[in-house]
């Protein structure tokens, strides 16, 4: 009686199943290929990306060889078309390395466009500060103290990557634009507070010393003020009376 009761519970467990699958078949199956077909997209995405990223290094390579093989203006051009097509890192790795043989080369002003381009081109933060220093450094060897003043705010904020690089340029191109004023409070901040690199905190030292001598030497040369000239006084004489003797007359 047991055993029968048992099977009569498995069949109706059977029939509850069949009519489940039979209603829920068809969605179930869907989302198992949908799983699927997803799972296999990602496969092929990283498949795809790890074999562009393997092409572009390539040629990155072979660009860098070219350079190095003196054919300077090919290379230049490989990097520009690497830049071109290649993931943000590549390219904004191929637009400093084309900005560096324009360099070379001694055009200045297309390097520095190229930095400010791969500073557009980098995802993180400090890829993009780096090139932007760069041209940075770039515009002050030119002697454009000013346009390096101008770019150099964001640089400068706390925490930046290279915060205190750009505020030792700042302060250099301060100085030499004749802004005395700025370049002391940032060598004297780099002097005085701690984290600075050493290298950069002794150049900061010798910069407010030499500044300081300079005045000293200033203050040497510098003319004795000329007193304005004062008219002598004049010392009045008194007239002194004439005085009339009269003889009496003899008569």
């Amino acid at each position: 009686m047991v055993d029968f009761i048992n099977e009569v519970e498995e069949e109706l467990r059977k029939d509850e199943y069949n009519r489940l699958l039979r209603r829920y078949g068809p969605l179930i199956v869907a989302v198992i290929v949908a799983i699927v077909a997803v799972t296999g997209y990602m496969e092929y995405q990283k498949f795809s990306k790890d074999k562009a990223a393997r092409a572009t290094s390539a040629s990155y390579v072979a660009a860098s060889d070219k350079a190095a093989a003196g054919n300077v203006d090919q290379s230049i051009s490989d990097f520009m078309a690497i830049a071109d097509k290649a993931p943000a890192g590549y390219a904004g790795l191929s637009l400093v390395r084309a900005a560096a043989l324009k360099l070379e080369a001694g055009d200045s002003a297309e390097a520095v466009r190229l930095l400010d381009r791969a500073a557009g081109v980098f995802e993180t933060r400090r890829h993009e500060q780096l090139a932007q220093i760069k041209a940075a450094y770039i515009l002050a060897n030119d002697g454009a103290y000013s346009d390096v003043i101008n770019r150099l705010g964001p640089l400068m904020e706390k925490d930046a990557p290279y915060e205190f690089l750009a505020r030792e340029l700042m302060g250099f191109a301060a100085l030499k634009s004749g802004d005395e004023t700025l370049a002391r409070e940032q060598f004297g901040y780099l002097e005085s507070i701690p984290g600075v690199p050493a290298t950069i905190k002794e150049r900061a030292k010798q910069n407010l010393s030499l500044m300081r001598t300079a005045d000293a030497a200033a203050a040497m040369q510098a003319p004795e003020p000329v007193a304005p000239e004062t008219a002598p006084l004049e010392t009045a004489t008194p007239e002194t009376p004439t005085t009339q003797i009269e003889t009496p007359n003899e008569n």
